[in-house]
């Protein structure tokens, strides 16, 4: 019984979304991190790190790892007496649940990317689309999962292009992106590695006429803002999950691509008055920077801003 006290003090409850308490597991602080942008639920952070043994340690958020780097080896000791030794290449995905202790050892130079989702997520996903609340991720180290990588490599993308002011806390970022991505992935989890199959409650209708005018005349009206995803379905009454759902029933776009769609029309009407730079017009639409601006307008338009002003 002393030993397993003993055991419990050691073990280090680690809140991934504190850069001071990443610091007690990895040596190295982040290349890249969501930290100073508004995102709800998620987190988001790139690494590079040396070889390193942690201490034992338990994520306080679901956190789910892709190697980017070189191979390396990872040696991963589980609480329950789980071990696994493995081999790790480019776009390998391990998933930790929230809580749960393990000790890792890497035997190389390691670039990964980790996503924190916090936990009342999966509670109010599993009520709301599942039967009932009671469902368990387990872990799954190394395993290759398409999806989860894609949508990982998104928030990266994205993340890279976001200007970031340390100074205000409501920094510019792509919150309806990285909101969308929570859900996307958090019904994902809970499908594939939970601890027994769910039963999955199907929505056959979309929006109501109502609701979804509601929804139009939101998205129109905060366009030049940082959509939540949150704020947005609250303003219909829905749930995040829920409304994302339907939404794309009612108008074939999700909420992200259709507030997209809606920032690159504006976008065409205000460079054509000619009376706002590209950079401005960039933030008069609500993207973080011109550079986001211009990637995002090149794929719907098919050109870049400076080439449609030139037409």
């Amino acid at each position: 019984m002393s030993q397993d006290r003993a055991s419990q003090k050691q073990t280090l409850a680690i809140d991934f979304t504190q850069e001071d308490a990443v610091s007690r597991v990895y040596p190295q602080a982040p290349l890249l991190s969501s930290k100073h942008l508004s995102w709800q639920g998620i987190h988001l952070s790139h690494y590079w790190q040396p070889p390193h043994e942690t201490p034992e340690y338990q994520p306080r958020q679901y956190l789910i790892c892709i190697h980017l780097g070189q191979p390396v080896t990872l040696q991963q000791q589980w609480q329950d007496g789980l071990s696994t030794n493995a081999f790790q290449s480019y776009g390998d995905v391990s998933i930790y649940p929230t809580m749960r202790s393990l000790r890792e050892t890497w035997n190389a130079d390691a670039e990964f990317l980790e996503i924190y989702l916090n936990p009342t997520l999966f509670s109010k996903v599993a009520y709301e689309s599942f039967d009932g609340d009671s469902l368990e991720v387990l872990p799954q180290p190394n395993i290759r999962d398409p999806l989860i990588q894609q949508l990982g490599l998104s928030l990266k993308s994205e993340l890279e292009t976001t200007v970031v002011d340390t100074s205000n806390i409501e920094s510019r970022g792509s919150r309806l992106l990285a909101e969308s991505v929570s859900s996307v992935i958090v019904v994902h989890l809970l499908k594939q590695y939970s601890s027994r199959k769910p039963i999955i409650r199907e929505y056959t209708d979309g929006l109501s006429q109502q609701k979804l005018q509601i929804a139009i005349e939101y998205i129109q009206a905060y366009l030049n803002t940082d959509i939540s995803l949150d704020k947005l379905s609250q303003a219909v009454g829905m749930s995040m999950h829920h409304f994302s759902r339907l939404f794309k029933k009612s108008v074939g776009y999700s909420p992200y691509q259709y507030v997209l769609k809606c920032r690159i029309e504006r976008a065409k009407m205000l460079l054509l008055q000619r009376q706002l730079s590209i950079a401005d017009v960039a933030f008069a639409v609500g993207f973080a920077s011109q550079s986001h601006f211009t990637q995002h307008f090149k794929r719907f338009v098919g050109i870049t801003p400076k080439q449609f002003l030139k037409q």
